[in-house]
């Protein structure tokens, strides 16, 4: 019967976050900034997660720049579960790595797999979603976590599944489908079927390994080398080369589309990725004019404004629409639906965006 008592999670904290420039940066990316609140999106994660799994099976995986700030803000967590990455090569090598040390740590681990990013509304409903995810774990691959979806929204990928004849927690994958067109989003919404992928993962440690044997057989040999040399101080110039030749791929494009036997369990709390800074009006209230704020802010016949100060006042007047943000000395003026295209404005700031 596997229980609770197994279970070890894993937060993956990498990533640049270039969609919340100029608050996030390479040097402190989107998970480590209080969006949100007084906690950062990190913070809060590990907060959620804290009441179901004890701090000694947290595990944090960072990129060494992150090393100094992730540390620092968690310093409930031992030192020796901060996984860092030799370079970044997206999240299959990421949870490859971690799988490497957390088989170190419990042969018969199941790894929850989960983003340092994302918003989740009440750690209650997480926490049930979870244990119906563990109690469905037998006899599958892996149990994903699947979001009924709110909206039509073309930057989600999708799960497909079958609903079963008779009410179940977890429903088998038919397929997934990477964000699709305004119309086809649409018609996922009313059809019942199709679930947004929250990113979040539950499968046996041993049974992840032997899914990169299976679907990613090079990356698998290079983790087959790096396996022998975890533990052993001097092994990092020889770890970097073997991890850097890993192919750059998610985990879903990987291993989970070629997989069989996946469930997903439709979860019942309120889920978002946070993904640009007109997120933040689906999860932060608004004043009598639709405008949020965070930091100082007086809106004069302003309306429908995202607005963010680390420090001192923004007035907006006669604006509407608009995300100003004022961060680390910098000041990002931008019409609130172009907020997801940032990444064009920070590859054209080159350098200067994180000065």
């Amino acid at each position: 019967m596997l229980s609770i008592e197994s279970l070890y999670a894993v937060i993956m904290a990498g990533g640049r976050g270039e969609r919340f420039w100029p608050l996030s940066t390479d040097k402190i990316a989107k998970p480590f900034v209080p969006l949100l609140g007084e906690r950062t999106l990190l913070q809060s994660t590990v907060d959620r997660l804290h009441s179901l799994v004890p701090r000694e099976r947290i595990f944090i995986s960072i990129g060494e720049n992150h090393r100094e700030v992730a540390t620092r803000q968690l310093p409930e967590i031992p030192p020796e579960n901060f996984v860092v990455e030799p370079i970044g090569r997206d999240t299959s090598a990421c949870l490859g790595f971690c799988a490497l040390h957390l088989e170190r740590r419990d042969a018969d681990a199941l790894m929850l797999a989960v983003p340092a990013d994302h918003y989740v509304d009440s750690p209650e409903r997480y926490g049930r979603s979870l244990k119906k995810a563990i109690e469905n774990l037998e006899g599958a691959t892996a149990v994903l976590f699947g979001v009924p979806p709110a909206r039509p929204e073309t930057g989600y990928g999708y799960i497909q599944a079958e609903k079963p004849a008779v009410p179940a927690d977890a429903w088998p994958v038919v397929r997934f489908v990477e964000k699709p067109d305004l119309a086809t989003a649409a018609s996922y919404v009313r059809s019942g079927e199709y679930f947004w992928n929250s990113g979040i993962f539950l499968w046996r440690n041993r049974t992840l390994l032997e899914l990169f044997e299976e679907h990613m057989p090079a990356t698998h040999q290079g983790l087959s080398k790096i396996r022998p040399l975890l533990g052993r101080k001097d092994a990092t110039s020889e770890i970097f080369p073997i991890f850097a030749s890993l192919e750059r791929i998610s985990i879903d494009y990987g291993i989970l589309e070629q997989a069989s036997r996946l469930r997903m369990v439709p979860v019942e709390f309120v889920w978002d990725d946070i993904g640009n800074w007109a997120a933040l009006e689906r999860v932060l209230p608004a004043d009598a004019l639709g405008n949020i704020s965070r930091g100082a802010h007086l809106a004069v016949e302003s309306s429908a404004c995202i607005v963010y100060s680390d420090a001192g006042l923004i007035a907006t007047f006669g604006v509407s629409n608009l995300a100003v943000v004022q961060a680390a000395g910098k000041v990002l003026v931008c019409p609130k639906d172009r907020a997801s295209d940032l990444k064009r404005l920070v590859s054209a700031l080159g350098p200067d965006a994180n000065r």
